[in-house]
C-alpha cells in the first residue's frame, strides 16, 4: 500500500540526510543512545521503523541471534537489503501498529 515514505520525493530527501548517508554515525543522538542498549549477544532484536537498517545490522554486529525490522516503506527495505543481507536478519514491511507480534514475547 503506498504511503509517504514511498514517496519519490520524500525518498530522495531521506537518502540525502547525513544519517542516512552515514549510517549510525550520522545520527546525532546515536552517541548516547548506544550506551543505553543492553549486551545484545545472543538476542532476538526487534527493530521497528528500521529504515535502511543500520539498527538492525548494529544488532548483528553485536551477536544477536536474530533481528527482525520492520519497516512500512519498502522503498526503504530493499535499500535496507542492498547495503547487506544476513540468514539472522529478517525484513517485513508493515506498519509497526500492525506487526504480529509473538504472544510470548
Amino acid at each position: 500500500m503506498p504511503n509517504c515514505y514511498d514517496d519519490p520525493v520524500f525518498l530522495a530527501a531521506y537518502a540525502g540526510m547525513e544519517r542516512s548517508r552515514l549510517g549510525l554515525a550520522g545520527a546525532g543522538e546515536w552517541g548516547q543512545f548506544r550506551h543505553l542498549l543492553p549486551p545484545l549477544e545472543g538476542l532476538t532484536v526487534l527493530d521497528l521503523g528500521c529504515g535502511y537498517g543500520w539498527h538492525a545490522r548494529y544488532a548483528l554486529a553485536q551477536g544477536a541471534a536474530q533481528v527482525d525490522g520492520v519497516d512500512a516503506s519498502e522503498a526503504m527495505l530493499a535499500q535496507a537489503r542492498r547495503m547487506g543481507e544476513d540468514a539472522r536478519l529478517r525484513y517485513l514491511c508493515c506498519p509497526m501498529e500492525d506487526f504480529p507480534y509473538p504472544p510470548e514475547s
